[in-house]
């Protein structure tokens, strides 16, 4: 596999590669078919990095690999990223794995992108919140003022995703003064299926 990459690109760092197989503990004059899958996971992101390019695409990269493995993998990339300026692309059904390296993400459906967003912006932009009202003319002085992607209730438990600043929607609360509210954290796969529903990809069809 070295022999090949360093014929496909001519910047392959050799050195780089043996000293990273080494820390993978990979042997490199074992063949590739004895490996596990997540030792061909590793030898692919070796190769991938040593090979020098502006640009890296990585599918599934993490699948395969134990939390530990994981966690270096990242390091190794986002080392890459700040040393080299480089861009790596990674696609990925896993979207937790996604949430603590990359900065942009978008969402691919039937050959297109469905949308594309900052990370950061989408976190501080979109927001889950649990309330109980003191009266039901409370929640629509509170929801109509709201932009509100997701709405759910479970007795006098409302649990609602809102786009908006977060001290806005802290402010429409205060102004009604529900029994509770709190904001809670989003997931970015919370957010991805707020998201996709709002254009269109209703994920209820899916699972009726």
């Amino acid at each position: 596999m070295k022999n090949f990459y360093q014929v496909i690109y001519p910047g392959f760092d050799s050195t780089r590669f043996d000293t990273l197989m080494k820390q993978f503990e990979l042997t490199p004059n074992r063949k590739i078919n004895t490996f596990s899958k997540g030792m061909k996971k590793q030898l692919s992101v070796i190769c991938g990095i040593c090979a020098n390019t502006k640009y890296i695409f990585f599918d599934e990269t993490f699948d395969g690999l134990d939390p530990v493995m994981r966690q270096a993998v990242k390091s190794i990339i986002a080392k890459e990223i700040s040393d080299r300026n480089i861009t790596v692309v990674i696609a990925s059904h896993n979207l937790r794995e996604l949430e603590d390296i990359c900065d942009y993400v978008g969402l691919l459906h039937r050959g297109g992108i469905l949308f594309s967003r900052d990370l950061y912006d989408m976190k501080l932009n979109i927001h889950k919140i649990q309330c109980v009202f003191q009266r039901e003319e409370d929640v629509s002085r509170a929801f109509n003022v709201l932009d509100i992607l997701k709405q759910e209730r479970r007795g006098s438990l409302y649990t609602i995703t809102a786009r908006g600043n977060r001290e806005e929607i802290v402010g429409v609360f205060d102004r009604v003064n529900p029994i509770f509210s709190e904001i809670l954290p989003l997931t970015l796969e919370e957010i991805f299926i707020s998201e996709t529903e709002v254009v269109g990809y209703d994920i209820k069809k899916l699972i009726s």
